[in-house]
């Protein structure tokens, strides 16, 4: 399918078809034909366009394209630089990622909270704890950036993913903003998995305290396999109890189908 149009196009303009192609998965082709459109049109490459480019054929699975117009561009920005290290994140291409951040860093470029964000998360999928500590401590000390809810979600995530759960609820403890429901879950799922119910614990008290939305009911079912291997059988109860009260308050707004999905949830799960 070519991309065509009447009246010129603008890089503005672009930049939203470009953005809007990558929500809605309108890719690869979509995003092939516009940038053949740029290039045909000899459309000027501000600074927003080739970062939508890079970042939407990233999000189409062609890394190879992306790191091609990366190539190009002749006057990378962080915007530019940041869009590159999220693509190859987002492919668990974490140690290109880091490399790209250190040669960033070399060519004077000066990165953001977004780029924290990505390379942290490369760190993350790598299992490399001490260079996330590094990465961490240098966005604070040496950028002066202040840590957001994604980048201590971020570190939560590193040390839980290495089985470092103290490091972790260690990370919790000391963050200056107020743990949200994601960076509970993120710690639970760890201790279920390296089966470490002391922690456990803790953030299951946390996450009673939150609102448990329609999309986060499987976190009841969490809860009550992390309280059977702890052995407390009437916690197991009251949790799967508070679950089939929250389904049953939801299922009076729903169709019948609807509510028989959600009650679903409350079947059993095998440990």
């Amino acid at each position: 399918m070519a991309f065509t149009a009447e009246l010129a196009a603008d890089s503005a303009m672009l930049v939203a078809i470009l953005t809007g192609c990558a929500s809605a998965g309108l890719l690869p082709l979509f995003c092939r034909s516009i940038h053949g459109y740029i290039v045909r049109r000899h459309v000027p490459a501000s600074m927003h366009l080739g970062t939508s480019l890079i970042d939407c054929y990233a999000k189409a699975n062609r890394l190879d394209y992306a790191s091609r117009v990366f190539a190009r561009v002749p006057s990378r920005c962080v915007m530019h630089w940041t869009a590159m290290i999220c693509g190859m994140t987002m492919h668990l291409q974490s140690e290109e990622a880091i490399r790209l951040f250190e040669e960033m860093r070399r060519r004077g470029v000066r990165p953001n909270a977004m780029t924290f964000t990505a390379v942290l998360r490369a760190c993350g999928h790598a299992g490399l704890v001490e260079q996330g500590r590094e990465f961490f401590k240098l966005m604070v000390e040496k950028y002066d950036i202040e840590p957001s809810i994604h980048h201590y979600g971020c570190m939560v995530d590193i040390f839980a993913k290495a089985g470092q759960l103290e490091g972790a609820y260690d990370v919790i403890k000391t963050m200056r903003l107020e743990p949200n429901l994601i960076i509970w879950t993120s710690l639970l799922v760890a201790c279920k998995r390296f089966k470490n119910f002391d922690i456990a614990v803790e953030g299951i008290e946390k996450v009673l305290e939150m609102e448990i939305s329609d999309e986060n009911l499987g976190l009841y079912m969490l809860m009550s396999d992390l309280y059977a291997m702890g052995g407390r059988w009437d916690d197991v109860v009251k949790v799967r109890r508070l679950m089939e009260e929250h389904i049953v308050r939801k299922s009076r707004g729903l169709s019948p189908i609807k509510a028989g999905e959600l009650r679903a949830l409350t079947v059993p799960a095998t440990t």
